[in-house]
């Protein structure tokens, strides 16, 4: 973690995104539901609108000198002046809203299921869709609020899954998972009820993330790194390596070898008990899973 602002604790978040610098969020809830853009370097608001009672809102993207917003059972895209947030226009679509994002080309919507629509933000009409698999060939439901990051490696999607402390790194033209990110560490800190749950994640420019939850207390600016990633940025092909301090750590490996060979022998018999005991500090082994009627219920997210 590189560092943290505070967040407003009442905001039920379903959309984050930067813009050149600015943050703007979405909340829901029904009579709630606002647009807001935030200090990042103090967490607060400097200014927002609030949406119609009836509506909940969900997702947002960035497009030019506009802010789209879904709207979770409305079937209903709002369109908002970015400068005076002043409602400009309003789209329709099929079935609930989620997430959003923009690729640079298209709008990019979850629905709650393991598809993923590409728009066209003239007129909000589906040019194409993917199902987000993981490793398996199995869809991945619950797909939630999307960030589109366009980087040297490739463009991607990333995804927060609703009701789990991970974050997915998704291949755009197939829907694959190429990546994932575990950041329970940043749960964990907030708080534990079925709706305080991870949801908000806005690229900041490079590897480093902004990422938060609903009603949670803080904001977060990471980085978020692969594997291949981190041992890149640790030591590069050519790193020059000490042949005297690669003796020295070959001697203390065989000798660690030795000791741990000589625990072994006393302790097999007692090691399968110690670790069956353990409990994973992973807070949403502790949570039911997502269904619709959670969702329905107003747990739901978007």
């Amino acid at each position: 973690m590189i560092r943290s602002v505070p967040h407003d604790s009442e905001a039920f978040t379903q959309g984050l995104v930067m813009d050149n610098g600015r943050m703007f969020e979405s909340t829901g809830l029904f009579g709630e539901s606002t647009l807001r853009e935030v200090n990042i370097t103090t967490g607060e608001i400097i200014r927002q609108t609030s949406l119609e009672p009836s509506l909940f809102g969900e997702g947002i993207a960035v497009v030019g000198d506009s802010i789209f917003m879904l709207t979770w059972l409305n079937e209903t895209a709002l369109v908002f002046d970015k400068e005076t947030f002043n409602l400009t226009s309003t789209m329709s679509y099929e079935g609930e809203g989620w997430g959003l994002c923009f690729d640079g080309s298209n709008l990019v919507m979850s629905n709650g299921s393991s598809f993923l629509s590409f728009r066209n933000p003239a007129n909000f009409e589906i040019i194409h869709s993917v199902e987000v698999t993981d490793s398996g060939g199995n869809g991945v439901q619950m797909i939630n609020e999307l960030e589109c990051v366009s980087a040297d490696s490739g463009d991607m999607i990333l995804a927060n899954v609703w009701q789990e402390d991970r974050i997915l790194k998704i291949d755009p033209s197939n829907g694959n998972i190429v990546a994932e990110f575990d950041v329970s560490f940043l749960s964990s800190q907030n708080g534990v009820t079925n709706n305080e749950v991870l949801n908000g994640i806005a690229h900041n420019g490079s590897s480093e993330y902004w990422v938060t939850g609903k009603n949670w207390t803080s904001m977060y600016l990471v980085e978020l790194l692969t594997s291949d990633e981190e041992d890149d940025k640790s030591c590069s092909p050519d790193c020059p390596i000490d042949s005297e301090s690669d003796t020295t750590l070959s001697k203390w490996i065989f000798l660690l070898a030795l000791l741990l060979a000589g625990i072994a022998v006393f302790n097999k018999s007692g090691a399968k008990g110690h670790f069956d005991d353990q409990v994973s500090g992973n807070r949403h082994d502790e949570q039911p899973s997502a269904t619709s009627d959670m969702q329905r219920s107003g747990g739901e997210d978007g």
